[in-house]
């Protein structure tokens, strides 16, 4: 778990109240459609948020006045966002040579660099046409348009 972590171990009170809302756990993995049968590290989260939990109720005097299970669901509820947020981010590996369900590899998705695109070819002619128009018009400016601002289309 970042952040917090224990500092000492549970008194007697405190893994009594923890073994006590121990099922919590799984009410919070089932609210946030984890399902029961998450993964390991999940439910160490979770089960670490709530010792922590025991921890800080047992010792901090303002938190008497709310019941347990307020502190130890937000606990466990925000240790098991965290993980999940953690290995959302962490990086997927691809292999280009993997075999698709379709029989092709990711190298078949891949643009060629030596064949153009046909939209390019299209912003091209656009800009190549309004140059022409431009000096027409205009015998001594030569206008150049960035991509995004074309004739024809909307500046981004």
């Amino acid at each position: 778990m970042t952040g917090k972590t224990m500092t000492r171990p549970l008194t007697d009170a405190e893994r009594a109240l923890a073994e006590r809302y121990h099922n919590l756990i799984y009410r919070v993995m089932h609210d946030l459609h984890l399902g029961t049968e998450a993964d390991t590290d999940l439910y160490g989260e979770a089960a670490l948020g709530l010792m922590l939990a025991a921890q800080r109720y047992m010792t901090d005097e303002s938190l008497q006045r709310y019941r347990f299970t307020t502190i130890a669901y937000s606990r466990i509820r925000n240790a098991l966002l965290r993980q999940r947020h953690k290995e959302r981010k962490a990086p997927v590996t691809l292999s280009l040579d993997a075999w698709r369900e379709d029989g092709g590899t990711l190298y078949d998705v891949l643009p060629d660099s030596r064949c153009a695109d046909p939209a390019d070819i299209a912003i091209r002619q656009e800009r190549a046409a309004a140059l022409q128009k431009a000096h027409a018009v205009r015998s001594c400016r030569v206008y150049r348009f960035p991509v995004c601002a074309a004739p024809g289309r909307e500046a981004a």
